[in-house]
C-alpha cells in the first residue's frame, strides 16, 4: 500500500513531543479506555527517548498522524508464553497510533501499520522478532486495519486495568488453514476464548446481517504449535 498523497513522512523525536500529545488527546476525544487507551504522562517521552520509535505523517508543518513501535516493554506485556515463543524472540509492538479527526478515511491507519512492520523488520533484521499489537474487540476501525495487514487475533487478554484486549499476531507468511471457519461477535469473549484456545485465528472482518463480526480459521493440526516468531 503506497503512502496517502500529498503528506510528508519522518522520525519523530523529541521535538515532536508536544504535537504528538495535542494529537492524542484530540484523537481519543470522548472514548473510553474500554475502547482506546489514554496514554500517561511518561510513554511518549519514553518512547522518543530510546524505548521505542515514532513515525509521523505531516500536512506542511501539521502533525496529522503518528504511529508509535515499542521494543522495551513491561514483563506484563508480553504474549511470548501463550504462542509457544522463547525469550530469545524480540517483542516489538505497534502501541498506539493517532489520525486527526478530520484526516480520517484517507487510509493513514492502514498506511501507519504498514511503515511501523516495515520499520520493525529493517531495525531488527538481525533478530528473530515477535510483531503485535493490541485491539479493543469495541474498536473496529483498529483491529479491522490490523486484519487487512496481515494480523490476526491470537488472544483475548485482559489489558489496561481490565479491559479486554485482543492480541494479534503480525503473520509473516500466509497461513496454511483448513478450510474450517466460523463468525463469532467481538462481544462474545468467551466463545472466541473457547476457540483461540484450540489454535484457531480471528482472520478477517465480515459485515452480514448480525453486523460487524469476524471470521475464526484454524489452521492445519501440524502448524498449531508453530512459532510466530518472524525471522531473519
Amino acid at each position: 500500500m503506497s503512502h496517502p498523497q500529498t503528506l510528508t513522512w519522518r522520525p519523530l523525536g523529541p521535538p515532536d513531543l508536544p504535537a504528538i500529545e495535542a494529537l492524542h488527546r484530540r484523537a481519543i476525544g470522548a472514548a473510553g479506555p474500554d475502547v482506546v487507551k489514554p496514554e500517561g504522562p511518561d510513554f511518549f517521552p519514553g518512547i522518543l527517548g530510546g524505548r521505542g520509535k515514532a513515525v509521523g505523517a505531516f500536512e506542511g508543518d501539521h502533525l496529522i498522524a503518528y504511529g508509535i513501535l515499542q521494543h522495551v516493554l513491561p514483563d506484563a506485556d508480553d504474549p511470548r508464553p501463550l504462542l509457544g515463543l522463547p525469550d530469545s524472540v524480540l517483542r516489538v509492538k505497534l502501541a498506539g497510533a493517532s489520525v486527526e479527526p478530520e484526516a480520517r478515511g484517507r487510509g493513514l491507519q492502514r498506511a501507519l501499520i504498514e511503515e511501523r512492520v516495515a520499520l520493525a523488520r529493517a531495525t531488527f533484521k538481525d533478530t528473530p522478532i515477535l510483531i503485535y499489537a493490541t485491539s479493543a474487540p469495541a474498536n473496529v476501525a483498529s483491529w479491522s486495519n490490523l486484519m487487512a495487514a496481515n494480523f490476526t487475533v491470537r488472544a483475548v487478554k485482559l489489558y489496561y486495568g481490565g479491559y479486554p484486549r485482543y492480541v494479534m499476531v503480525h503473520e509473516s507468511v500466509t497461513q496454511d488453514l483448513d478450510g474450517s471457519e466460523v463468525i463469532l461477535d467481538p462481544a462474545d469473549l468467551d466463545g472466541q476464548r473457547h476457540f483461540l484456545a484450540q489454535g484457531w485465528r480471528g482472520s478477517k472482518m465480515v459485515r452480514d446481517q448480525g453486523g460487524v463480526r469476524i471470521a475464526y480459521t484454524a489452521p492445519r493440526p501440524a502448524l498449531r504449535a508453530a512459532a510466530a516468531a518472524e525471522r531473519p
